[in-house]
């Protein structure tokens, strides 16, 4: 089409009645079209009248305007044309309007663009540079919107390009602002810095007094606030730098005295929960430190862990979960903590009996987490897990898994099977499964009724046990068949009829 079809269509925008038809045949057209030329995209981009066409409105009872959704198919038909150079100083200027509109949707399809294409360029390992900060500082300013979908975007985009110019001044000086405006936009200042001080030191050097002003949070009578800024702060420590600066600060040391402090500051026992989070995500990647450096943290994971407290189970077996993730954290538990470590497994053992649904579920998957090893682990520590295994059994068998199989949950069923099945990672683990009667027929029988998901994993369960050593050649020969049937085979019904006999 000419130029001039598309200024007429642009024009009738600003006539109410004809604005829907002119957006559908707008629409319809760019759809068809390979390439528009750069000029239409531009002048696209740059219309008034067709970003008034996004505007929502703001009256929840006022019927959704169909013209908004064709406005927005339009303006993402242009950015999937336009070639996004984002060393193109032009850029801000044709994505302005977008990125600062108030529609969440269309700001966030804007984002969304723009975060693919720097994506393409990392993948690439050519990110351009950015001519000046016009950019940035479009993309800083929606973290100040209400928390929506392009909070999370525009924070992913500043993580591969605000490195560029972290120390520009003016840079600097809008990140300030950015600390002075409500807690929200705060929060996502100090996500946005964590995630930039994990790139390098010379980055969280730049950020540093980001970190501090999160770091200041914690004095804030907010609880919320307070448990919002720990989860922040924790991966932190996954890099060496980034801990090194949490111990410069003593952080550990002053989040951990709140659990020594709550008899005094009653308060702070909302924030264990969090507390425990915290420790558990920095002892993943730092258990010599976590464990052996804060027993009364662990002291008040495991009276957690004995509470029978619904609200706060799934924090406390996830955080133990990260403490024994690693083949070092089981060892130092092991080490410091076995009696409180086999107290806990008992106790899990009967919380399948008793506990909710979900949250025997939680318990399954973070029991998953602490067998599941990407390496044989060694003697030791094979024995060790073995002695922790029958703890939560309540001996050298699987009756555990079979009573929660037979629930009428799938959910709870495939988490036992798929904790089951790295149990049967373990020479002990299908030793277990042998002790355990009907188990073997359990996995061996092809019920139809069965979730898709739960016939894959007794599929699974059935290859490990077609290697193992542990089972008669009959019984071998019988797993090998089941294995080459497939997780989904179907047996047919048999049905056995015989010709008449009599004189022929």
């Amino acid at each position: 089409m000419e130029d001039s079809w598309w200024v007429a269509n642009l024009k009738a925008l600003e006539s109410r009645p004809q604005r829907l038809e002119a957006l559908t045949t707008m629409n319809t057209t760019i759809a068809k079209e390979a390439a528009l030329s750069r000029q239409i995209i531009e002048r696209l981009l740059t219309t008034a009248e067709l970003y008034d066409c996004a505007n929502s409105a703001a009256d929840s009872q006022v019927p959704k305007d169909q013209a908004v959704d064709v406005t927005l198919d339009l303006l993402g038909h242009c950015l999937d044309q336009l070639a996004m150079d984002t060393a193109d100083e032009q850029l801000p200027s044709l994505l302005r309007r977008g990125l600062t509109h108030p529609n969440p949707a269309l700001r966030a399809l804007v984002l969304a663009r723009l975060l693919k294409e720097l994506r393409r360029q990392l993948a690439a390992g050519q990110v351009r540079t950015l001519p000046n900060n016009e950019l940035i500082f479009l993309i800083l300013d929606e973290l100040k919107q209400p928390n929506t979908e392009g909070t999370s975007l525009a924070i992913n985009i500043l993580s591969i390009v605000l490195v560029q110019r972290l120390s520009d001044a003016d840079v600097q000086a809008k990140l300030v602002h950015l600390l002075q405006q409500n807690e929200i936009v705060r929060c996502c200042a100090y996500e946005l810095a964590v995630v930039l001080a994990k790139e390098s030191a010379a980055s969280l050097s730049a950020v540093k007094f980001i970190l501090d002003a999160a770091l200041s949070e914690l004095d804030n009578d907010d609880v919320l606030l307070q448990a919002c800024v720990m989860d922040l702060l924790g991966p932190l420590a996954e890099q060496n730098h980034g801990l090194s600066y949490m111990e410069r600060r003593r952080v550990l040391d002053i989040i951990s005295t709140r659990v020594q402090r709550v008899e005094e500051h009653p308060l702070d026992a909302l924030l264990i929960p969090s507390i425990m989070k915290f420790f558990g995500k920095i002892a993943a990647y730092q258990p010599l430190k976590i464990i052996a450096g804060y027993p009364h943290m662990l002291a008040c994971l495991f009276q957690q862990l004995q509470s029978e407290d619904e609200s706060i189970l799934p924090t406390a077996m996830d955080t133990l979960a990260n403490l024994a993730s690693t083949p070092q954290g089981k060892m130092l538990l092991h080490l410091h903590f076995n009696a409180a470590m086999e107290e806990s497994f008992k106790i899990y053992g009967s919380y399948t009996k008793k506990l909710s649904a979900p949250i025997k579920e939680r318990l399954l998957n973070s029991l998953d987490v602490i067998y599941e090893v990407e390496t044989p682990p060694t003697k030791e520590l094979n024995t060790i897990l073995k002695s922790w295994y029958e703890c939560f059994a309540g001996g050298a068998h699987a009756n555990v898994f079979m009573d929660l199989i037979n629930t009428p949950f799938p959910d709870l069923q495939m988490a036992a099977l798929a904790l089951l099945k790295t149990i049967c990672k373990y020479g002990w683990g299908i030793v277990a499964l042998k002790n355990t009667g009907g188990a073997v027929e359990f996995l061996l029988s092809r019920q139809r009724d069965l979730h898709r998901c739960i016939k894959y994993i007794k599929w699974q369960i059935m290859e490990i046990l077609s290697a193992s050593a542990e089972f008669s050649p009959t019984e071998t020969v019988r797993f090998t068949a089941y294995v080459n049937e497939g997780p989904y085979h179907v047996q047919a019904d048999l049905d056995i009829a015989t010709e008449p006999q009599g004189n022929a």
